[in-house]
């Protein structure tokens, strides 16, 4: 394990300053942001070409939408916002929507669905997504159906832009400065436009939904018009659906069996969200039947509708929306994940058979028989990742002689980004996504020179070694260590996406095994106190035969600050993310 101090030392105002270090130049702003942290919708080019266009066909007598729900949770609450909000001003508009089979996006699996349908649609509306899908906007052109795209994804080089098109995306506007705004906060913005033009407000109450969908599609919190959506979106929550997923999720945020709804909402964060809200719905998109789905998106849209129930003993019996397809989300993320161990359990035998570990990359090209869901490439690369500690690639081979799938990196190592290191081979047809996590395409016939290229590159890098880039460093007698704790803590609700929680690395921590304490109903949790501070690990198996090694030992420990409340006492903790323990035979306890 190998630690670097990511800044010149902070030693007061720690959370503060730290937030400071990471390039917030007004922090009282950024703690309590203002309206005036959003930027005027007008600075997103053709938006007002493309609200004259929408509002002139909400006049008609009887208009007809066609909205296109992009296969991620930031496409499902794009699309929620636009529903709900078009539905707001104009009630008696016919929306019709499509959802994708898979993890498709934009026009392309629709197009011939929306020629043939014969069915007169006024407008076509592509939230988080179809910048790119030209060839669709002109064939639709065709039938006089023009398109309108709310998107923020990054256009293909050399790809031209429709005119039958209305494209509004913040990437390709010259004086949008937040490029980080993600599809929902587009649409938030499109409908803060039209608000102002019909001088009405009902923007206001989405607000929440382009949270989670900034959330959802990994905006950086850092920004300040993010950081005032994200903020008062997770204190204003309207939407059903969301209050009940949050609801399934109670005892997970909060860590109380049965809390309160005010519980909850005092725990939502950007870090609470992404890791209990944000799978599930997930899930639901990889591995729900077309009929879950139908019913996720339903329960975004009109989270109150009564739906026939499917929980067992319950047939004949009606449930509302929100609350039944929470429960079937839950239950999609069970199936996802056991389907998943069914297919890396797999996929180990590929890769042992073929030797695919003699690379410092591991690829696995799956075949016709790996008979399970290609919406689960990124989750078995983020798992093998893990396991074998070397960037993975999971792809499948093409009729065009593409290998195209996921990649997921190693956040803690020396290689900070495979996306770069793959657009630096020269070989693939494309990266897109983030740092360490991203779809990919290669040519098949390639695979052999891109090994070649990547051994040598990385010929020096060790992947065994988790390198951690840390906010602090303290020694394990550290006077300060508590008052660090407490004053992380304070900052809890602006950790997330681009301003990640702080990482404090203790070194010296001197043990003995009757300091050790090994509790938790699986027996599977490890604590131990020493100056003061608790230190703690949850399915710690790993941890514990480790500490079992030796009567006397010398620890460090790379963790998270928290604080515990129980009975009265306040007690401040980190929470263990890894260690190193050396047998310590010199110190007398």
């Amino acid at each position: 394990m190998k630690c670097n101090l990511v800044n010149n030392g902070i030693h007061e105002n720690f959370g503060e300053n730290l937030i400071r270090e990471r390039g917030v130049k007004d922090f009282d702003l950024f703690m309590n942001p203002t309206d005036d942290c959003l930027q005027r919708p007008d600075d997103l080019d053709n938006i007002l070409e493309g609200s004259k266009k929408y509002l002139n066909i909400l006049e008609k007598e009887e208009p007809k939408i066609m909205l296109i729900v992009d296969s991620d949770i930031d496409g499902f609450t794009s699309s929620a916002i636009f529903y709900k909000y078009t539905k707001d001003i104009s009630p008696n508009v016919k929306i019709d929507w499509l959802l994708h089979s898979g993890k498709q996006h934009g026009l392309q699996d629709h197009i011939d669905y929306l020629i043939d349908c014969n069915i007169d649609y006024d407008l076509i509306v592509c939230p988080d997504s179809s910048s790119n899908d030209y060839e669709y906007h002109e064939r639709l052109k065709e039938l006089g159906i023009p398109v309108l795209v709310l998107d923020h994804h990054i256009v293909e080089k050399d790809c031209p832009l429709s005119d039958n098109a209305y494209i509004i995306n913040n990437q390709l506007s010259e004086n949008y400065k937040n490029k980080q705004l993600t599809g929902a906060g587009v649409v938030y913005q499109f409908c803060r436009y039209v608000d102002e033009i019909l001088s009405c407000s009902y923007s206001n109450q989405y607000i929440d939904l382009a949270a989670l969908g900034i959330i959802g599609d990994m905006g950086s919190v850092l920004e300040l018009e993010n950081r005032y959506i994200i903020k008062n979106g997770l204190e204003n929550i309207r939407n059903d659906f969301f209050w009940e997923l949050m609801r399934k999720q109670g005892y997970s945020i909060t860590g109380k069996m049965n809390p309160s709804d005010n519980e909850i909402l005092e725990k939502m964060s950007p870090i609470t969200t992404a890791f209990y809200i944000v799978p599930l719905v997930n899930a639901m998109i990889r591995v729900g039947s077309e009929s879950e789905k139908a019913r996720a998106f339903l329960a975004f849209i009109d989270g109150t509708q009564e739906v026939p129930s499917n929980k067992r003993g319950a047939k004949g019996t009606y449930e509302k929306v929100s609350i039944e397809s929470a429960r079937e989300c839950s239950n999609a993320r069970n199936r996802q994940n056991k389907t998943l161990e069914i297919a890396i359990n797999s996929v180990e035998d590929k890769i042992i058979k073929y030797n695919l570990l003699d690379n410092r990359i591991l690829f696995v090209r799956l075949e016709d028989t790996d008979s399970f869901p290609p919406e689960l490439n990124g989750l078995m690369a983020m798992k093998l990742s893990a396991k074998y500690k070397r960037p993975t690639i999971v792809a499948r081979l093409n009729n065009e002689g593409f290998d195209r799938g996921s990649m997921r990196g190693l956040n803690q190592s020396e290689l900070t980004s495979f996306k770069e290191f793959l657009d630096k081979s020269g070989l693939f047809e494309y990266v897109q996504g983030h740092d360490n996590a991203a779809g990919c395409s290669i040519l098949d016939k390639d695979i052999d020179k891109f090994h070649e290229w990547a051994n040598e590159e990385l010929k020096e890098i060790d992947f065994g070694e988790n390198v951690y880039n840390v906010d602090f460093y303290e020694f394990g007698d550290s006077k300060i260590l508590d008052n660090i704790i407490f004053d992380l803590n304070k900052y809890s609700s602006v950790w997330g996406q681009g301003n990640s929680e702080p990482l404090i690395c203790v070194h010296n921590i001197k043990l003995t095994s009757k300091n050790v304490q090994i509790c938790g109903s699986r027996a599977d949790t490890v604590r131990f106190n020493y100056n003061g501070i608790c230190y703690l690990q949850f399915h710690a198996k790993d941890l514990i035969e480790d500490l079992a090694k030796y009567d006397k030992m010398n620890v460090t420990v790379v963790g998270r600050a928290n604080i515990n409340e129980w009975g009265g006492n306040i007690t401040p903790q980190i929470f263990i993310e890894d260690y190193e323990i050396q047998e310590d035979i010199l110190t007398t306890f």
